[in-house]
């Protein structure tokens, strides 16, 4: 580790609704950002009428926190994420994705993507962990 150098590490798994065959995968596997660099995840589900789509983060030792929802490709987003987080969904595609403009250590967390054909998710699964990987000298 270079003395004076903090990077965030972002690991992604998958989560899958067994129950209903809908399948969620989130990707990339591995992200590795420097403070205030930016980062980007994605969820895809083979579900075409699913139009609730979550974002949530768990902070370590903390619950899940929603962050941001989409219903028909539109995003909104909760109290403290509305400025520096962006929620899209790729038209006419199954897939949507997660940016944080500017990597800071609050970021450190696990983020997970949720599908429903209703306004709640009730299956939450860790889908992505960020960490941080160095301390400042």
């Amino acid at each position: 580790m270079i003395p004076g150098f903090t990077s965030f590490t972002l690991f992604v798994l998958w989560a899958a609704d067994v129950c209903q065959s809908v399948l969620i995968t989130q990707w990339p596997h591995y992200i590795s950002r420097l403070p205030n660099g930016s980062a980007e995840m994605h969820c895809y589900q083979n579900e075409t009428n699913y139009d609730y789509v979550y974002w949530y983060r768990q902070q370590r030792g903390q619950g899940f926190q929603l962050m941001a929802y989409m219903v028909a490709g539109f995003a909104n987003y909760e109290e403290g994420f509305t400025s520096g987080y962006q929620a899209v969904k790729v038209k006419e595609k199954q897939l949507w994705s997660l940016s944080i403009s500017s990597v800071q250590e609050e970021d450190e967390a696990v983020y997970l993507c949720a599908a429903s054909l209703h306004s709640a998710a009730t299956d939450l699964r860790p889908a992505q962990k960020l960490t941080a990987t160095g301390e400042a000298a």
